[in-house]
């Protein structure tokens, strides 16, 4: 594909985004007023417009010897990945693409007991609406209610939230943390909540599967089109909250099958692993100032297959950061860091990463926002984008 096309490309995904999202913003304006009425239908949304680009990178003499890329997903490196899931890279020209993002949910209530919810997202990276939730819901009691449908999977403390903007100080959620190849889940869950005094306590069981037919996360490695499977999905998670502080913790494990027969690839064939992971996340919120903190890990165990002999790569994954609230103003420093270690015979190149960022926030409104981040990105492995300078702004608003 040549370089005009590529950008015609962008620029058509870019302008079906833009006004998709000038489009609902009315839209679910007008049916809130419905909806304030007393109609059963009770529609929200939410907008990010994303920009950033690589300020200042660096290559060294080792990079290419190590395997690194020098594109990635068509941008050419050095170059950054914002969003693993989607398949987000800036390079040095700006770029809306990457983190742009619209959606629109729905929930229509049948009784009080019943109702169903559905969510639409569309992305600057892929410029087409997806259904990202569409579930139903049944309240037993107070206290327990079952969820069957499509959600997402609750993996990270912003995992059901991690696309509205304006719930969080960073520009996005760390993608040290956030970005695998499968984010939502077609099954069932069982949640549970209750107030004990000053105490909340929510925690669910949730079970299930999901199949994406085309990657974007392995478009980042992969020439072609990558299928995931993720089966016998189970897990939970326990979230307590008392006064300033909140914590949540999560397990999950499933049954990962990645296919590739692109005769592009050097490997091509299907891959499998067992996967295990783990959670936690320590908050504090003093009004003025606060502390987020989460710490993942993530373990696949891959048999023997028609690719590769057995082993096992193991992922921990923290951040930690603090913001002070002034008035209008949010200023919030980070540090955020992802390794990779393996054992066993199977070939498998390694990466880590680690990133301090500063995100300065300004509230316009109790809706919408806007931000600046820079941010200081180390390939320690020196093999995935090399060593980079980001700047980002947005504009983010919930209606």
């Amino acid at each position: 594909m040549t370089k005009n096309k590529v950008k015609s490309r962008l620029h058509s995904s870019l302008l079906r985004f833009a006004l998709l999202g000038a489009c609902l913003v009315p839209v679910t304006q007008v049916l809130a007023q419905d909806t304030s009425s007393g109609s059963n239908l009770k529609l929200s949304g939410y907008l990010s417009l994303v920009g950033g680009r690589v300020l200042s990178g660096n290559l060294d003499a080792n990079y290419v010897a190590n395997g690194g890329y020098t594109q990635i997903n068509g941008t050419n490196c050095p170059c950054y990945v914002a969003d693993w899931s989607n398949g987000g890279v800036y390079g040095n020209d700006f770029s809306l693409a990457p983190e742009s993002r619209v959606g629109i949910q729905g929930k229509y209530t049948l009784t009080d007991k019943v109702s169903v919810t559905a969510q639409l997202v569309s992305r600057g990276t892929n410029g087409t609406p997806d259904v990202t939730w569409a579930y139903g819901s049944y309240k037993i009691n107070d206290n327990f209610e079952v969820q069957a449908g499509r959600k997402r999977i609750p993996l990270y403390y912003y995992s059901d939230f991690q696309d509205i903007g304006v719930s969080y100080p960073w520009i996005t959620p760390p993608p040290e943390l956030y970005g695998w190849e499968a984010t939502n889940y077609n099954g069932v869950s069982v949640r549970y909540n209750r107030n004990m005094g000053d105490t909340n306590l929510t925690a669910s069981l949730f079970g299930g599967q999901e199949k994406v037919n085309d990657s974007l996360y392995w478009k980042l490695y992969l020439p072609g089109k990558t299928e995931v499977q993720w089966n016998n999905m189970i897990g939970a998670d326990l979230e307590v909250n008392r006064g300033p502080l909140t914590v949540r913790a999560v397990w999950m494990q499933a049954d990962v099958k990645t296919t590739n027969n692109d005769p592009a690839n050097l490997a091509p064939g299907e891959d499998l692993a067992a996967l295990q992971a783990y959670g936690l996340a320590v908050n504090l919120d003093f009004d003025r100032w606060f502390v987020l903190s989460e710490f993942t890990q993530l373990t696949r165990d891959h048999p023997a297959s028609q690719i590769t002999t057995e082993y096992k790569v193991t992922a921990p994954a923290f951040t930690v950061g603090a913001g002070m609230r002034m008035g209008k103003w949010t200023p919030f420093i980070n540090y955020a860091q992802y390794a990779e270690d393996k054992s066993g015979p199977g070939t498998y190149v390694l990466s880590s990463y680690k990133r301090t960022s500063f995100t300065l926030r300004y509230d316009l409104d109790s809706s919408s926002a806007i931000k600046a981040q820079l941010d200081k990105n180390y390939d320690v492995a020196n093999n995935f984008g090399g060593d980079t300078t980001v700047l980002r702004v947005s504009y983010d608003r919930v209606f």
